[in-house]
């Protein structure tokens, strides 16, 4: 098994970036995941934005995972019968693009040809 990359979950955003006190835990990231995943040393400092390996970093969407949870479906397929009303149908429709943007950079670091996905 190769590692291809790693995910940050933000708790807490404002202005879309994490918030101070989770952002000095993202930037231990990189030299964490270099040494104890990679087992190759990691000399200088490299923020998250400039790391290759890190693959997204996805907003934590904890409002939709109730009613993804109660529909028995994943949070991008919520619909308006499922409760996603007002902004919640805006941040189903960000989060499917979000975990369409990762599905497509895992199977490119792979070499994985993916059928083309419709929107929607």
């Amino acid at each position: 098994m190769e590692p291809v990359g790693y995910v940050i979950l933000q708790h807490g955003v404002r202005y879309d970036r994490p918030v101070q006190a989770f952002q000095k835990w993202i930037e231990k990231i990189p030299l964490t995941y270099h040494i104890e995943i990679l087992q190759k040393p990691q000399d200088s400092f490299l923020p998250t934005t400039q790391d290759s390996h890190r693959l997204a970093l996805l907003k934590n969407y904890q409002s939709l995972m109730p009613m993804a949870q109660e529909s028995r479906k994943p949070i991008f397929h919520l619909k308006p019968a499922d409760g996603a009303i007002g902004s919640h149908t805006n941040a189903v429709r960000k989060v499917g693009k979000d975990f369409k943007a990762l599905a497509e950079e895992i199977a490119k670091r792979i070499n994985l040809n993916i059928p083309l996905l419709q929107e929607g």
